[in-house]
């Protein structure tokens, strides 16, 4: 914002007018008018009185601001690490430090420099101890970063504390700041805390997290994999999707998943290759193992997690929605003019569920 435009609003907001300016500063109000019109400026002896005045500070009308842009942020680091890939790690670490003093509320500064100046203090042959002081200052930073009001910034710069406590064997302090970083916010505090429940020798309880972390993992990937087979195939990309729902299917094997999720990629390729033949088969399969519970204790991802007793409906739940997906979606309309797939849905309206084929 320009000043001719600050001093007009900041004058505005305290209900005074050009001439109550004016006769303050032992000026004319045409002049005061000159200086909202940006016709020409204040002298620069006036400024500390004119803030003053306006309940403001000289920066402020002179326009300079308290943060920097992320683009701003980004090329001043990047000229850090270049200063440091040329063997100076300390005249970078000044410049950052006094870059950092010019901007002091700009979390993105602070956040990003501590990362830089970190990473490149590890590749550093700094002595001992001149090397401690910088670690100092760079833990500082993050300390300053998470109390900042950016609440993603604020939780990566405990992340990064809470990780620094576990090294130092501050478990306490490490649990306290995880426990200031929201459960499904960013970063992703799990690893770090079943790292901390290691540490602590709870290593049935830092399992339990990883464990639910990879099987979440694991099955969002296999769905989002299924997606992909469709577009491969649009492109003419046939052998890579074949590739994939192979690939999904011995995943589903490997890791001792619900069998039903291993039709899933295969019937995808068939479906949307329209091979009739193919994903009659292949549904047929389906449905039967949707009426087989899991067996979660075939799954190593379980080894940790309370296990849930057998719910011999849990098919009967599942099944309705599936077979009205496959009675009504546009994606299953060419198998609907068969004979084969009308018998298959008759099968199961009528209660009677066919035997399931292998994968």
């Amino acid at each position: 914002m320009e000043i001719a435009q600050l001093l007009r609003e900041k004058r505005k907001a305290l209900g005074l007018t050009q001439e109550q300016v004016a006769d303050r500063f032992g000026v004319t109000a045409p002049a005061v008018n000159k200086w909202e019109k940006g016709l020409c400026c204040p002298d620069l002896a006036l400024l500390p009185v004119l803030a003053r005045l306006l309940k403001t500070d000289p920066n402020t009308l002179l326009g300079f601001r308290e943060e920097l842009t992320d683009r701003e942020v980004a090329l001043f680091l990047h000229d850090v690490a270049q200063s440091m890939q040329g063997g100076d790690y300390m005249s970078a670490f000044a410049l950052a430090m006094e870059k950092i003093r010019e901007y002091p509320r700009s979390a993105a500064l602070q956040y990003s420099a501590a990362m830089v100046l970190e990473g490149g203090l590890l590749m550093s042959e700094l002595p001992e101890a001149e090397a401690a002081r910088c670690r100092a200052q760079i833990t500082e930073l993050y300390e300053r970063v998470s109390l900042c009001g950016d609440p993603v910034r604020a939780s990566s710069a405990r992340y990064m504390l809470a990780s620094k406590s576990i090294q130092a064997g501050d478990c306490s302090k490490a649990q306290a700041l995880l426990d200031l970083i929201p459960a499904a916010g960013v970063p992703d505090k799990r690893t770090l805390q079943a790292d901390l429940l290691a540490k602590q020798g709870k290593t049935g309880e830092a399992a339990t997290v990883l464990e639910r972390m990879a099987l979440n993992s694991l099955q969002e990937t296999l769905m989002t994999v299924t997606k992909l087979i469709p577009l491969l195939l649009a492109e003419g990309k046939a052998a890579q999707a074949e590739q994939l729902a192979g690939a999904s299917r011995t995943a589903y094997e490997a890791f001792g998943l619900w069998q039903y999720g291993a039709y899933l990629a295969p019937m995808q390729l068939a479906v949307s290759s329209g091979d009739v033949q193919e994903s009659v088969r292949l549904i047929a399969g389906m449905l039967g193992a949707a009426e087989t519970p899991w067996d979660v204790s075939a799954c190593p991802l379980f080894c940790h997690q309370p296990l849930k007793e057998k719910s011999a409906a849990a098919g009967q739940t599942f099944l309705p929605p599936l077979l009205r997906d496959l009675k009504s979606n546009p994606e299953f309309a060419f198998l609907r003019e068969t004979e084969e797939f009308r018998r298959l849905l008759r099968k199961y309206d009528a209660g009677e569920a066919p035997a399931r084929s292998p994968v």
